[in-house]
């Protein structure tokens, strides 16, 4: 489908980018290949690479980053695959990875993530933070909350708080509380449009001076957040000046800020600009970078690192509100005691390893780091942690992500499944015929990926792994789309 170009875009793109803008055109509608990165906080990456072999998939890392893979083959689409499933990986574009890998959280930060959905950059950082730490995850969009719920969940992030608030209610309330902040605010997505090329449709200066107007609130609230020495990473996936160093240089004019550099091996990226169509910036923001979609294959994005210097004015008390009283229990407390010994002995697992988290008792015993002890935490969080079992009256069924967080410590009633045509058929709830000694409850796992739990009854092993919205095909010939070359096109 053709879309006519607003004049003043293809104006603002010339000054940008002079005879390359035109490559910027040549992105519209192109298919990127897709790139991924693995889950540490599910076990050994090098087995979640195996098992994700085994089901046909071919990948290969960037050069320069180990950490992130590139897409050349995939039988079928990654999003239907076991792996994706079990939370192993997460498909992400590099640059949308770039924010929380600038922002480096560190294990034990309390960072807020302002923007959060749909959870690709606060998965990104809980891994880097080894789950340890606080993580504010909120956005308005409830639709968007759905998913960053479930990305929470299927990534097995114990260390992090949903909200559902608007982004400028955070300065005043959470007053210079946090360590990191990442603000990512919605933006006119001019990165985008090798995917969103409708874009071009309804773009125009007045729609970007209105969402200028709205980051330049967040950046507001996300700065008075900030613990002064603490640090923000500001980022968009546009390339409007007025979105971006503009937005900079306006907070660095107001607050106690200073412009960090930024370093990114591997990865090409241009310095942010210090004016633009004769106004001057700061000239610090040279150190702020810009990706174009004609450098790598990539979206393009703009980042801002910043280092808060001094503290910023406090809000009026009459403004701030009562920290809020969350029911939090030690793993030595009842009633969560019975249910955790219960696992303890069933399993065989450890009792000192839940020594770290807190738990809550609600329809599930619902854990997560003790971290949360001292963070102040206000209102009432839509999501707290994870859930880790489900109380009965034997005891506690263990659910999936407590198998998959635990699991690798448990000393009996652990089946190990032998081939990939049983674990197709664990994973789309078949029972299976093997028979351990003892009826009961067993954690389930696949050369040493965990994979989730099962009830041994009349000597079946029935499958309580969660139903996915399509079945699971690890092998043989998928009916679905064909194979393909990741991302030609």
């Amino acid at each position: 489908m053709a879309y006519e170009v607003h004049q003043e875009l293809t104006v603002l793109f010339d000054k940008l980018l002079g005879a390359e803008s035109r490559l910027l055109y040549k992105q519209i509608g192109r298919k990127l290949p897709h790139t991924i990165r693995f889950n540490p906080l599910k076990g050994d990456i090098k087995d979640q690479q195996a098992l994700f072999l085994e089901q046909g998939f071919r990948f290969k890392p960037l050069e320069e980053r180990e950490d992130i893979f590139q897409m050349t083959f995939q039988p079928y689409p990654i999003g239907r695959s076991l792996s994706h499933f079990l939370g192993h990986i997460y498909v992400q574009d590099i640059a949308s990875m770039i924010p929380a890998l600038v922002l480096n959280p560190q294990p034990g930060d309390w960072v807020l993530d302002m923007s959060a959905a749909p959870g690709s950059k606060t998965t990104l950082m809980a891994a880097m933070m080894e789950n340890r730490g606080v993580i504010l995850a909120n956005d308005v969009v409830r639709k968007r909350l759905k998913a960053l719920g479930k990305n929470i969940e299927r990534m097995s992030l114990c260390n992090t708080l949903l909200y559902k608030w608007y982004g400028e209610q955070f300065g005043n309330t959470f007053f210079e509380c946090f360590d990191k902040v990442l603000l990512d605010p919605a933006c006119s997505g001019l990165g985008t449009l090798h995917k969103n090329p409708e874009i071009l449709s309804w773009w125009t200066p007045a729609h970007c001076e209105r969402l200028a107007d709205s980051q330049k609130n967040l950046l507001i609230s996300a700065v008075k957040t900030l613990k002064p020495g603490g640090e923000l990473v500001y980022s968009t996936c546009t390339l409007t000046p007025v979105e971006n160093e503009e937005i900079i240089d306006f907070a660095l004019n107001e607050f106690p800020l200073e412009v960090e550099e930024i370093a990114l091996p591997g990865i090409k990226t241009w310095p942010g600009l210090d004016g633009f169509d004769g106004k001057p910036f700061h000239p610090d923001l040279a150190k702020t970078i810009r990706l174009y979609p004609i450098d790598r294959i990539t979206e393009g994005f703009y980042v801002a690192k910043l280092r808060k210097t001094g503290s910023t004015k406090a809000p009026r008390q009459e403004r701030q509100k009562e920290i809020s009283h969350i029911p939090f229990i030690s793993y030595r407390t009842s009633p969560v005691k019975k249910y955790l010994d219960y696992l303890c002995k069933t399993f065989e697992i450890p009792a000192a390893v839940f020594k770290d988290y807190v738990y809550l008792m609600q329809k599930d015993i619902v854990f997560t780091r003790k971290d949360i002890l001292d963070f102040p935490v206000y209102g009432a969080p839509l999501q707290i942690g994870l859930p880790l079992a489900r109380p009965m009256d034997y005891g506690a069924k263990l659910n999936t992500g407590g198998c998959h967080l635990f699991g690798h410590l448990a000393g009996k009633r652990v089946v190990e499944l032998p081939d990939l045509s049983t674990l197709e058929k664990f994973a789309n709830r078949q029972p299976l015929d093997i028979f351990p000694q003892e009826s009961g409850q067993y954690i389930v796992k696949y050369k040493n990926c965990m994979i989730g739990y099962g009830i041994v009854d009349e000597g079946r092993l029935k499958s309580q792994f969660p139903r996915g919205d399509w079945p699971f095909r690890l092998t043989g010939e998928w009916n679905g789309e064909e194979g393909e070359e990741a991302g030609a096109g």
